[in-house]
């Protein structure tokens, strides 16, 4: 059963990481950014920064390495915002 746990946190854990990574890859390809929100971006770098402090605080790397890759991908389209915005 505890294998079955870890198959799933990893599953999810993956998912959760490339979540920005299309819309990260479209920007950079494209060097369209204009239908991006704003609000959603800084979401996205919050919800990562309060996820990673959580997943600190629990001592939890599936929580706190998936939501760092989460937040690099959220500020990457930050970056990417104001570039070609």
């Amino acid at each position: 059963m505890q294998n079955l746990e870890i198959i799933f946190g990893l599953l999810g854990s993956l998912t959760a990481a490339t979540l920005f990574l299309p819309q990260v890859w479209r920007s950079y390809k494209t060097k369209h950014t204009v239908d991006l929100a704003w609000s959603m971006i800084i979401i996205g770098m919050l919800n990562g920064v309060f996820w990673i402090s959580y997943g600190l605080l629990k001592i939890d790397p599936f929580i706190y390495v998936t939501n760092s890759v989460l937040f690099l991908g959220a500020f990457s389209l930050l970056i990417l915002k104001r570039k070609y915005h």
